[in-house]
C-alpha cells in the first residue's frame, strides 16, 4: 500500500493532480472525481479501444480541451467500454463490429485498440470518408501498410497518426533553433536511450501478429528521427541499419539499433527493459546539428547549447506531446504525413530484421503519399 501511495505522489510530481487521478482511475476503473464538460448537442467522435491509453490520454485530452463530442465507444472487452463510458459520460456503447460501422453523424474516429487491428479499422472508416486518428503503429505488416496508403490516397477523410514526440514542446524548441540556422547541409547525430516497461511473457504485445516491440515501442524514436531529418526539407531514402541483440531468445528486448544515412547522419536507439521503471517509461535524447547540441531529459527538462549560448527549460507537467498530438484533427498546423509514411516503412523493415535476427541491412524507402 505504501508503495502505491508513493507511486501516486511521484506521478503527481510528473503529471499534475488531475492527470494522475485519471491515470489511477483508468488503472482501477473507478474514482470518478471530475465530470468533463461536453458538447453533446453534436456528438461526432467515436472511440475504438478503451484500454489505459484511451482512458488516461486520448479521452482525457479530448475532454480537457472541450472538444469531447463523444458519440460512442467500443472495445472487445466489455468492462473496458463500460467503465470508459461511465467515467466520461459517453452515451452509447457499441456491442459488435457489425454495429460499429453503421453509426451516423460521425466525423472523427480515435483508434487505440490492439496494434494488429489499427489498419483494418482505419481503412473501414476512410472508405466512409470519416477522419481517422490512429494510434501507433498505423500498420504491423507491409501488406497492411500498402492497403492503408491506398485508402488514405482515395479517401476524402483525413488521416492522423498518434506519434506524439514531434509535437512535444522540447522537440519544437530544438526545431526552431535548427530551422533558424538555415543550414540544409548539416548532419544529424541523435541518441535515444529508453528505459521501457518490463512486459510479461503473456502480454498481448508478445503476440507475433502485433509487430513486436519494434512496432509497439521503437517506432516512436524512428518516427522522431525521420521528423528531425525532415527539418532540412527532405526525408532521406537510403539507410544502413545495424542491430545488436543482447539476448536472441528475446530479440526485441534490450537491443541497440544504429541507423546511418549516406549523407553521414547517425542515429542510435537503445531500448532496455531489465526492470519495470517506477515512474513509467524514461528516455534521454541527445542531439547535435551544426553548432547546436541539445539534451532532452525524459521530456521534463531541456538544455540547448549553441556555441557560447545556453538555454534551459523545465516542463511541468511532463510534456511528451500527447495533448497536441491528440488534437490534430482540430488543428491546422500539423506535421507532414509523409514523415509517418517514411518512419512506418523503415520501422517495418527493422521489424523484419528483428523477427529474423538479421544484424545488418541496407534499406531504401519507396513509399509516399
Amino acid at each position: 500500500m505504501y508503495r502505491s501511495f508513493k507511486k501516486v505522489f511521484r506521478f503527481y510530481s510528473i503529471y499534475g493532480f488531475r492527470r494522475t487521478i485519471t491515470k489511477v482511475a483508468g488503472r482501477y476503473r473507478s474514482l470518478r472525481l471530475f465530470k468533463p464538460v461536453y458538447l453533446n448537442s453534436k456528438p461526432s467522435i467515436g472511440l475504438i479501444g478503451c484500454g489505459q491509453f484511451q482512458f488516461s490520454t486520448i479521452a482525457y485530452f479530448l475532454s480537457k480541451s472541450f472538444k469531447n463530442r463523444f458519440s460512442f465507444c467500443f472495445d472487445l472487452v466489455r468492462t473496458n467500454s463500460d467503465t470508459l463510458s461511465q467515467y466520461y459520460s459517453i452515451p452509447k456503447i457499441i456491442k459488435s463490429k457489425e454495429e460499429l460501422f453503421s453509426q451516423e453523424n460521425i466525423q472523427t474516429i480515435f483508434i487505440a485498440s490492439n496494434h494488429f487491428s489499427h489498419t483494418d479499422y482505419s481503412i473501414q472508416y476512410l472508405k466512409k470518408n470519416i477522419n481517422v486518428y490512429c494510434e501507433k503503429p498505423i500498420s504491423v505488416s507491409f501488406q497492411q501498410f500498402d492497403s492503408l496508403i491506398e485508402s488514405i490516397k482515395s479517401s476524402n477523410g483525413k488521416f492522423y497518426a498518434g506519434y506524439n514526440r514531434p509535437y512535444s514542446s522540447a522537440v519544437q524548441k530544438i526545431k526552431n533553433q535548427v530551422v533558424a540556422k538555415q543550414n540544409r547541409n548539416g548532419k544529424f547525430s541523435i541518441n535515444c536511450f529508453v528505459s521501457a516497461h518490463d512486459i510479461p511473457e503473456d502480454h498481448w504485445y508478445r503476440n507475433p501478429d502485433e509487430g513486436t516491440r519494434i512496432c509497439g515501442n521503437v517506432g516512436h524514436w524512428i518516427d522522431l528521427m525521420i521528423h528531425m531529418y525532415n527539418w532540412r526539407g527532405t526525408i532521406p531514402t537510403d539507410y544502413e541499419i545495424t542491430v545488436v541483440y543482447s539476448d536472441t531468445n528475446e530479440p526485441d528486448d534490450n537491443i541497440s539499433i544504429s541507423i546511418v544515412t549516406p549523407d553521414g547522419d547517425l542515429t542510435s536507439i537503445v531500448i532496455t527493459a531489465r526492470t519495470e521503471p517506477f515512474e513509467g517509461i524514461n528516455e534521454t535524447i541527445n542531439f547535435q546539428y551544426d553548432t547546436i547540441i541539445a539534451k532532452i531529459d525524459d521530456f521534463r527538462k531541456l538544455t540547448i547549447w549553441d556555441e557560447e549560448k545556453i538555454y534551459k527549460k523545465r516542463y511541468w507537467p511532463k510534456d511528451v506531446g500527447h495533448k497536441r498530438s491528440v488534437m490534430q484533427p482540430f488543428e491546422k498546423d500539423n506535421r507532414d504525413l509523409n514523415e509517418v509514411i517514411a518512419s512506418t516503412e523503415l520501422m517495418l523493415h527493422i521489424t523484419e530484421m528483428v523477427k529474423n535476427m538479421i544484424k545488418e541491412k541496407n534499406i531504401k524507402l519507396t513509399r509516399c503519399l
